[in-house]
């Protein structure tokens, strides 16, 4: 292929990008009639590969297939997709932190107001949020963190050294992060029919992630657990390991 071919093709497939409309279904048809009227003249098959093979699979596109012809549509005013760290800091944000964010810094164009960088760091400043801070936690506590976070990721047993623990190692099931203002509790049990306990994460002393899996609870929603025990049952928890 050509370097002109290619140059084409790209510019064909980033038109197409272009023509897809933001919460409105459109077909190939639609698009190659508009790429038609910019000068651009391809095939409903070629379009249709640029859709499902490249637009869909890297771009915030989304194909309903469930009728013909399939429908396409951009579902953000951010182009690329988010990689699974975007993705999630953008859920945490969309759950938790909408209400101390303006609109103007919610999925509008950056080329809107100005210096897009200038203006987050000025908003951030006239920010307080008491939430959890690991900026001063210590390496011990850092390794603590992360192992907690690798053993509810893969879902694998989580092996506990603790003061608090009557038990000098303890294998336990981890369930879950709760952030708790100043702290972070991680929800667990020893097994799958003992109750679900809780433990701040600064009094655990080591924690290794085990090559053991679990099966993890399908119905266990960590948002929903805490919502429903109070903090005197936290408490109550924390005391009884």
């Amino acid at each position: 292929m050509s370097n002109k071919s290619t140059v084409e093709g790209l510019s064909a497939l980033l038109h197409t990008l272009m023509f897809i409309p933001y919460q409105r279904w459109t077909d190939v048809k639609v698009l190659q009639q508009a790429l038609a009227q910019g000068g651009i003249e391809r095939s409903t098959r070629s379009i249709k590969r640029y859709l499902d093979e490249v637009i869909v699979e890297v771009f915030n596109v989304e194909c309903d297939n469930s009728s013909q012809p399939h429908q396409y549509r951009r579902t953000s005013h951010q182009l690329l997709k988010y990689d699974p760290k975007e993705t999630a800091t953008h859920q945490i944000l969309n759950r938790y932190l909408t209400s101390v964010l303006p609109d103007e810094l919610l999925g509008l164009p950056t080329s809107i107001f100005g210096n897009p960088r200038l203006k987050v760091s000025a908003w951030l400043n006239k920010l307080h949020i008491d939430v959890v801070d690991i900026r001063d936690w210590s390496e011990e506590q850092r390794h603590v963190l992360k192992q907690v976070h690798s053993a509810l990721f893969y879902e694998r047993m989580l092996t506990l050294s603790s003061q608090v623990l009557q038990q000098e190692r303890l294998q336990v099931e981890p369930l879950g992060l709760s952030v708790l203002r100043d702290t972070l509790l991680l929800l667990f049990r020893t097994s799958n029919h003992s109750p679900i306990r809780s433990l701040a994460l600064p009094l655990i002393d080591d924690a290794n992630v085990s090559t053991l899996s679990f099966t993890y609870p399908s119905d266990f929603k960590a948002e929903e657990y805490v919502a429903t025990h109070t903090d005197q049952h936290i408490t109550q928890t924390l005391d009884s390991l």
